[in-house]
């Protein structure tokens, strides 16, 4: 692999079925089941939050912390959107994380996508990236 990893940035709107976006079992379980379909390995949460405020900004936040990196999701259920980001070191497919979406809330329009390769010239040899750390504090 010639980069750290990949980063895919999803704003999934007018989502068809918004029960799922506020209820915090639901987003666990979802969580769960998209990093076990993309192949990676949970080690800590889901945790689930939920984000108060006015309607438009009001939502759930959901997180799981990955051996490969990280994946979390954005509700606002009276938007009717989600906002998605999945980053890892471990090579994954785009479809099946859109599948995993279309199986929690049915139809939705993919109204903003990015997939970055993230850390093209990030040292492979461990003592090569403590050195770039250390180089990098000492000029700070």
């Amino acid at each position: 692999m010639d980069h750290y990893g990949d980063e895919l940035t999803l704003r999934l709107s007018a989502v068809s079925d918004i029960r799922p976006l506020d209820d915090d079992q639901t987003l666990t379980t979802f969580m769960r089941e998209l990093v076990t379909r993309i192949g990676m390995t949970v080690i800590a949460g889901p945790l689930v939050a939920t984000e108060g405020g006015t309607p438009e900004k009001a939502g759930k936040s959901a997180v799981v912390i990955l051996a490969e990196s990280h994946a979390a999701v954005h509700t606002y259920p009276h938007l009717r959107e989600v906002l998605v980001n999945v980053f890892s070191c471990k090579p994954f497919r785009e479809s099946d994380v859109l599948a995993e979406f279309h199986r929690l809330v049915g139809d939705f329009e993919i109204t903003e996508r990015s997939l970055s390769r993230r850390g093209e010239e990030w040292p492979r040899d461990l003592t090569a990236a403590r050195q770039l750390w250390s180089g990098q504090r000492a000029a700070a």
